[in-house]
């Protein structure tokens, strides 16, 4: 694996084109995976709810000035936060998700939250190499066709417990 040098920030509406080409940059199947349904493209629409979150909020990772990943946080209660990442094709595999992941977890963990859950398609192997090379504790099980990896916060450990 190639680490890519990478910087993380919050995100905002000012993003809005940045992060709108680099969803066109995804492959369908990347959206795919991001978003749990088929998309040919996503709405600019979507990308603004995405950056503009009241309740939660995004990490983008640059390089050289483009928007090539990012991480969005949404509570699902008042101790636990739901996570989505999406790093384009041509930096998978090179530490982006890892990093906004570590990140958005430290984020969490500032903001009070003891809980981060991710879902994933079943097959989503990458996400869970994520969450472990993250240095996260996941704990897995099914839930409506799809995997969900549930992380407390407080966890270091870097093992995932399989699901039965």
């Amino acid at each position: 694996m190639t680490t890519t040098l990478v910087r993380i920030r919050y995100a905002g509406v000012h993003d809005l084109e940045q992060v709108t080409a680099m969803h066109r940059r995804c492959s369908a199947e990347t959206l795919h995976r991001r978003f749990h349904v088929p998309l040919p493209s996503v709405p600019e629409r979507l990308v603004r709810r995405l950056l503009t979150s009241t309740s939660g909020w995004t990490l983008v990772a640059e390089q050289c000035g483009e928007v090539v990943g990012m991480a969005c946080a949404g509570p699902l209660s008042d101790q636990e936060v739901e996570v989505g990442l999406l790093v384009e094709d041509a930096h998978q595999g090179t530490g982006v998700g890892t990093r906004l992941l570590r990140d958005v977890a430290s984020e969490a963990r500032t903001r009070g939250y003891t809980r981060l859950t991710c879902l994933t398609q079943p097959d989503n192997d990458s996400m869970l190499r994520t969450v472990h090379r993250a240095g996260l504790d996941g704990v897995q099980t099914w839930s409506d066709g799809l995997l969900e990896v549930a992380v407390p916060l407080g966890s270091r450990a870097t093992g995932l417990e399989r699901p039965a």
